[in-house]
């Protein structure tokens, strides 16, 4: 998960190291806290990777 706008460059960073990324998300309407500025989205992807 990253702030909202930040998937593709984090991915170009992240991309070289891991070879197995799954999913990744922008978590819309958040920056640095991703869980207090939109704890809903947080939750639900969490549950959906946890499950």
């Amino acid at each position: 998960m990253t702030a909202q706008g930040q998937l593709d460059p984090v991915r170009a960073t992240v991309t070289p190291r891991m070879s197995n990324i799954v999913r990744a998300v922008d978590v819309p309407k958040a920056g640095h806290w991703l869980v207090e500025e939109n704890l809903a989205f947080v939750t639900t992807e969490l549950l959906r990777f946890l499950g």
